[in-house]
């Protein structure tokens, strides 16, 4: 009897350390998965918002500045523009944004390749060097005025293209919001894999 208890015991020990890894990738799979929802819908609703505030015209002069509004005998309570993506940084994302070196380039940590339809949005690619559980912001104009199009803010351009960032006439604005995530389950295995989120948004301008 006591030989079968031991036997029986020794069983359970073996079994249960035959499917205690399986059990355990599976729960990290499924509160990964829900971590990377979440912080998909941050990243969605972040692009919404800024979106909504790029089309302001207090913000046709900077990205990073705040708007004019705050100057006015009773300012407004609204932050710089590229402030809507810090809506992640509980969740542990850096925030990166970066003005463009050329009017008509995207910031160095992407490439731009534009839309057969000039009017619409192009496809927007991280460069390989991009940094993991990091957001990257992409805030550009489709310039249909004669302007440059697609038309990014770049302050050393201002002699040649004008110093508004965006230009009136009820152009559209593009926000876009690439997150470079990688799960807490591919690290702990060594696993150097990412998943890059994207969330955007195009607004009309209302100026």
């Amino acid at each position: 009897m006591v030989k079968s208890r031991r036997l029986s015991r020794s069983q359970a020990l073996v079994e249960f350390a035959l499917v205690a890894p399986v059990v355990l990738l599976i729960i990290g799979a499924t509160v990964d998965m829900g971590r990377g929802l979440l912080l998909y819908g941050l990243l969605s609703g972040a692009s919404r918002d800024t979106a909504r505030q790029a089309t302001l015209d207090y913000y046709s002069g900077s990205n990073t500045l705040p708007p004019t509004c705050t100057a006015l005998t009773t300012p407004c309570s609204l932050t710089p523009l590229v402030t809507g993506a810090h809506l992640l940084d509980p969740l542990g994302a850096t925030v990166i944004y970066l003005d463009s070196t050329a009017i008509s380039s995207p910031p160095t940590y992407g490439t731009y390749v534009a839309n057969a339809d000039p009017t619409q949005p192009g496809t927007i690619t991280l460069a390989p060097a991009a940094l993991t559980n990091t957001v990257y912001v992409f805030i550009y104009e489709l310039d249909s005025s004669g302007g440059p199009t697609p038309r990014w803010s770049c302050p050393t351009c201002a002699a040649a293209n004008g110093a508004m960032v965006r230009t009136a006439g009820h152009q559209r604005v593009v926000v876009d919001f690439k997150l470079k995530w990688r799960p807490v389950l591919a690290s702990f295995l060594g696993i150097p894999a990412a998943i890059v989120f994207d969330a955007q948004t195009v607004n009309r301008l209302e100026f």
